[in-house]
């Protein structure tokens, strides 16, 4: 960067110019404007989003939304980044970089505890992002609904939402122990936007499972619109994916796969796809049998305040039956390396990776049975974390 370029957060007067440049390099093949499915980065409201601008000119950019991660009594303060864009001519210059730095220096002035990053490039990594968190992806086709039928409620009906469901929606999202916080006007907002499912030229589609008139699931499908269903010819893209995928659900988890297993027999879907975090065992014991494998969250996590986020945990823990003064606490004991104590417990120095793995990853727990940490600590780690590919997403 030189002289005449600046960094900063964008005025509502540019978030036009903001979306004209996404579109420009996202989407140049008729998909929905990135304005309309990414309404949050480009919100006037937050004016969160961040520029590089060349001569007055916005040449690179970055969206950058506050919310709040609910993991049981904790709330914990985060910002998700995404929508990375550049335009073709000022590339290569270290616009990307640079704008991160901003982002993460601005996420700890606000109070955030963690920086949610929707990639895993190599600039991320070298910018102290690590990959995290413990998922299942589970692929459900025609051939797997005889072997899920003893998964589903058979007391159930299932049938698509509709505009009066939406105090219905908001309950049954607001009672999850892990997810975003989502007001009801978040929930319409975003499943309006189609953020996922507009990248696939697909549509939401949400479908409520009730049992003698009482909601206890929903959930929010990605699939091919309907005005496909009565053309031979559809986009390459919705024949790629061959179905569909479920975007964020809520409530029982029988109901759950009540719900995946009637969008498949009612709207003819050739296959649905679901990621399904680790902590969600009960859903993911109930689909074994779409089980297709292990991967992690989507994207990378910064931790900006390893201190601030062990106090946002504090409440989180407290519910496990943490005693107040078994509390982990956490803190900096030279760049990029952290030293963790349980109580009177001094635990192993951890780099930035290791303290992530700690944090998020539910896998190679046989590795660490040795570790004095893990038999320190074991009841409050790993945390459970929402799947950031969901309706948040950016």
């Amino acid at each position: 960067m030189n002289s005449e370029e600046q960094i900063r957060f964008l005025r509502q007067d540019e978030m036009a110019a903001a979306v004209a440049l996404a579109d420009s390099v996202f989407r140049t093949d008729g998909r929905a404007s990135m304005g309309a499915s990414l309404p949050k980065v480009f919100s006037c409201s937050l004016l969160q989003a961040v520029g590089c601008f060349s001569d007055g000119v916005l040449v690179s950019f970055a969206g950058f939304v506050p919310s709040v991660v609910q993991i049981g009594g904790a709330r914990i303060s985060v910002y998700s980044y995404g929508a990375v864009c550049t335009h073709p001519t000022y590339r290569g210059r270290g616009h990307a970089r640079a704008i991160l730095e901003f982002a993460k220096q601005q996420a700890e002035r606000a109070g955030a505890s963690l920086l949610l990053v929707s990639g895993e490039l190599p600039l991320y990594i070298k910018a102290g992002c690590c990959l995290f968190g413990t998922t299942g992806t589970y692929r459900l086709l025609s051939g797997h609904l005889a072997d899920l039928a003893s998964s589903r409620s058979s007391d159930l009906v299932c049938r698509e939402a509709s505009s009066a469901d939406w105090f219905r929606l908001h309950q049954l999202a607001a009672a999850r122990p892990v997810g975003f916080e989502q007001s009801l006007w978040d929930i319409a907002d975003l499943m309006k936007a189609e953020a996922l499912a507009s990248i696939r030229r697909l549509r939401h589609r949400t479908f409520i499972a009730e049992r003698s008139g009482v909601p206890v699931a929903f959930c929010v499908f990605a699939l091919k619109p309907k005005e496909y269903a009565d053309r031979s010819i559809a986009l390459a893209s919705v024949n790629a994916i061959g179905g569909g995928f479920a975007i964020e659900w809520a409530g029982e988890d029988k109901a759950v796969v009540s719900l995946l297993l009637h969008v498949m027999e009612k709207e003819a879907v050739q296959q649905l796809e679901a990621v399904i975090p680790w902590q969600e065992k009960s859903l993911a014991r109930l689909l074994e049998p779409a089980f297709l494998g292990t991967g992690k969250n989507q994207g990378t996590v910064y931790v900006l305040n390893a201190k601030r986020l062990f106090e946002q945990l504090g409440p989180y823990w407290t519910g496990q039956g943490v005693s107040p003064g078994l509390l982990p606490t956490v803190r900096a004991v030279e760049d990029r390396m952290f030293e963790l104590s349980v109580g009177e417990r001094l635990l192993p120095v951890l780099n930035r990776q290791q303290l992530v793995s700690l944090l998020f990853d539910s896998e190679g727990e046989e590795d660490r049975s040795s570790y004095e940490w893990k038999r320190a600590a074991g009841a409050c780690f790993p945390l459970p974390f929402p799947y950031t590919k969901g309706l948040n997403f950016i």
